[in-house]
């Protein structure tokens, strides 16, 4: 199973990110934007991918996504939920990266390219 420590390498292996947290837990942010965390027991992650990445991924394989929305006056879309224990970790390494370039802001992602 992906652990914490696992999806913290896969995090800050971009720029700019800081690890925090989030109603206690750890939560990875780029500029202040939440874009990866793990959820309680450890056994799931979200992470802010597109909405249409998110439904693409619920399609091909619902028994390991779940697209996370909140409740507000309308539902807001939050991001993807991944099991850890049926993803792999070569998939979760790439939703981490999408999840960055989604809320990073776009000359942070063009300098990571350039580099």
């Amino acid at each position: 199973m992906i652990t914490l420590d696992d999806i913290r390498s896969y995090a800050t292996a971009f720029p700019e990110v800081e690890e925090t947290t989030h109603f206690r837990l750890p939560t990875f942010k780029v500029r202040g934007k939440p874009f990866a965390g793990v959820e309680k027991g450890g056994e799931t992650a979200v992470v802010s991918v597109a909405q249409e990445e998110a439904a693409a991924a619920v399609a091909a394989d619902p028994d390991v996504f779940e697209e996370v929305w909140r409740k507000a006056a309308t539902q807001i879309f939050v991001g993807l939920r991944v099991d850890l224990a049926k993803v792999a970790p070569e998939r979760l390494r790439e939703l981490v990266e999408h999840a960055w370039r989604n809320k990073a802001p776009k000359r942070v992602v063009a300098a990571y390219d350039a580099g």
